[in-house]
């Protein structure tokens, strides 16, 4: 469970509330009073962090001097408070920093809307037992077999729409992207490709969304543009008041048209194992493949919560192991790349340490690390 309402700071006007869970929802009395007493708190320079009952966590998040969310859930504090900083981002995204400030509430009400599906699509990909609920700021990458070439075509795309801002997603994951994208800030590129997913992958529609980027252009009003090369396959870009939507998806059909066989997925899969998952802290990104059933999925992600994660915040430990009831876990980490890997419980760890070791030299070897 994971539930989002906003409020304005000064009398706790109610903007929205969404829910992705079938408890039913806390009156926004409740959320007054409790917004009261922060509010009086900070005057008298007491900050709350959070407040716990025995099944939920509320967490407040502040938007400017202007709005609050607040989130209510069962998650853990942790992210309860990164997705509402990734949900305060992207108010800011679509509205503007600054004319948050000084809009009066009905305006607000009315341009925040375009913000509140991908508001859902955050809290549903966080009621799933996904990684996602774990790396909820990182991005999902995808290998193709040639991505160099993929990448080529997308710096030339890139030069004749003028914007040095563009990628491409890959059955919902980032394929490539060009080197001003990834100096973006990791909010940034997070919401960049969820709005994308929530708003126009499924329906197949070409988008062309005002957007702000509250990281490094707070005041310039830019453009979120894409359009669908193929099925499953989009490119995306931040432009500015031209070219307009028809040239970009004219120019895109002509420079990708003759490398659209490309676009198949390189899964690397290491020697005896049944699934992987792959941590990039340098980079904000991971990938994920399983080639099992969901009981390895769901395993892998426990593992990786329970465990394996706090190989990214200790700089002494390199290797961490598990045994479960199906599938031994082991997970070794160098140089903020960490790698989960799932193995039948038929091999012990003996077994499972060396080949281990051998896949993860092998790895950061491919992608010269």
């Amino acid at each position: 469970m994971f539930d989002v309402v906003c409020t304005t700071v000064n009398g706790g006007i109610p903007i929205f509330y969404r829910k992705n869970s079938k408890t039913d929802s806390v009156p926004f009395t409740t959320f007054s009073t409790l917004n009261a007493v922060i509010t009086f708190a900070d005057i008298q320079n007491v900050k709350f962090k959070a407040i716990h009952t025995d099944k939920h966590s509320f967490i407040w998040h502040g938007i400017g001097d202007s709005l609050i969310v607040a989130g209510i859930g069962d998650l853990n504090d942790s992210t309860i408070k990164t997705g509402l900083e990734l949900i305060a981002t992207l108010i800011k995204m679509i509205i503007g920093d600054e004319n948050i400030h000084h809009k009066n509430a009905d305006r607000i009400k009315r341009e925040i809307k375009p913000c509140l599906p991908i508001i859902d699509y955050i809290l549903k990909n966080l009621s799933l037992c996904i990684i996602e609920k774990s790396l909820i700021n990182f991005i999902e990458t995808q290998s193709m077999k040639d991505n160099k070439v993929i990448h080529n075509c997308l710096s030339n795309w890139s030069e004749t729409i003028c914007s040095d801002l563009c990628w491409i997603i890959v059955d919902k994951k980032l394929c490539v992207a060009t080197k001003d994208w990834w100096d973006l800030h990791i909010s940034d590129r997070k919401l960049l490709i969820t709005i994308i997913l929530a708003t126009c992958y499924d329906k197949n529609t070409s988008a062309d969304i005002p957007i702000f980027l509250p990281h490094s252009s707070t005041k310039v009003l830019l453009r979120l543009v894409c359009c669908m090369i193929v099925q499953g396959v989009w490119t995306a870009a931040i432009c500015g008041p031209t070219p307009n939507l028809d040239d970009i998806e004219i120019s895109a059909a002509k420079s990708f048209r003759t490398i659209v066989n490309y676009f198949r997925p390189n899964y690397t899969k290491f020697e005896l194992t049944s699934g992987c998952i792959v941590i990039n802290t340098n980079n904000f990104t991971f990938m994920q493949n399983y080639y099992s059933n969901n009981d390895v999925q769901n395993g892998i992600i426990l593992f990786y919560n329970k465990i394996a994660a706090r190989l990214m915040n200790d700089d002494m430990a390199k290797e961490v192991s598990s045994m479960g009831k199906n599938h031994n876990y082991y997970a070794i980490q160098s140089n903020g790349i960490t790698l989960c890997l799932a193995y039948p419980n038929k091999h012990n760890m003996v077994t499972i340490r060396y080949y281990a070791k051998q896949s993860f030299q092998q790895f950061l070897t491919d992608i010269n690390i």
